[in-house]
């Protein structure tokens, strides 16, 4: 959770405000508290806490810019075109199908630039009786926040990467050949199913991130009910038929049926029972 007296990460904001908010019953699901399926929900909804707190001041600043052109490193750039891709990112999560969302993951990357997100320029600096909502209220008016916008559109731009592409056109993870698109992002975004990009071989490649995942519910009349992922899947083996199956399953937000008692797993539909002797 972190030290005390000191700003929350980003994730930590996220967590914290998705559980009260389920609590609350104000996240727009059904009723309130968690069940397995709301919990499973959640974590999958890959919403990001930055994007939450400074979409709007940047889609504000981006709107200012004179000219539609930001002149970053001896390069002048036109940005006039990310405007509407970033107001149209209402959302504000990571999933697959998701547009803008690159785009602004690389914004916030050249914004943060390795600091706290307290050193950002925010209207509202962080207050350590309000640690949950502080900071907040991005300056759009501030130099720093144009000129890292105007250097993730060059940076895509030179990429090869359309603004508006959708997130499983670019991050995703290789196996056997096959591209399978991976949703999520960055802690630094605040977004709980943490996903890190990276290069393998020369390829962009998922590196790192959510790797083992469970969900047990515990009852009182009943045993455990849970549900897992391993998001990299259970071989190394590329000849394996268990070397993607659970990568995939994450990929499309499905989840594996843990069993513990003997009656959960004589009613699993892949039970295969071998006589030894």
């Amino acid at each position: 959770m972190g030290d005390t007296a000191a700003p929350r990460s980003l994730r930590t904001q996220e967590l914290i405000l998705t559980a009260q908010n389920r609590i609350n019953g104000t996240d727009g699901l059904a009723g309130k508290g968690f069940t397995p399926e709301s919990m499973r929900q959640l974590l999958f909804a890959d919403n990001s806490r930055a994007a939450d707190l400074a979409l709007d001041s940047t889609v504000t600043m981006c709107q200012k810019v004179f000219f539609g052109t930001v002149l970053v490193d001896g390069n002048l750039v036109n940005v006039s075109e990310a405007c509407p891709i970033l107001a149209a990112w209402k959302d504000h999560d990571y999933t697959a199908d998701s547009r803008g969302s690159w785009l602004f993951a690389n914004y916030w990357a050249f914004l943060l630039g390795g600091q706290g997100i307290e050193k950002l320029p925010w209207r509202v600096p962080f207050d350590p009786k309000d640690p949950v909502h502080t900071p907040n209220s991005l300056d759009s008016g501030s130099s720093a926040v144009r000129d890292a916008f105007g250097r993730a559109v060059l940076a895509l731009r030179k990429a090869g990467i359309p603004l508006s592409a959708p997130l499983s056109d670019i991050q995703k993870i290789t196996r056997n050949g096959e591209q399978i698109p991976i949703h999520g992002s960055i802690s630094e975004l605040g977004v709980l199913n943490v996903i890190t990009p990276g290069q393998v071989d020369g390829e962009r490649d998922v590196v790192f991130g959510s790797s083992f995942i469970q969900q047990v519910r515990f009852t009182a009349d009943g045993p455990p009910q849970a549900s897992s992922l391993l998001a990299y899947s259970q071989s190394a083996n590329p000849n394996s038929p268990h070397y993607a199956d659970q990568t995939k399953l994450f990929s499309a937000g499905q989840w594996v049926t843990e069993r513990f008692t003997e009656e959960q797993i004589a009613a699993s539909p892949a039970r295969e029972v071998k006589v030894l002797n």
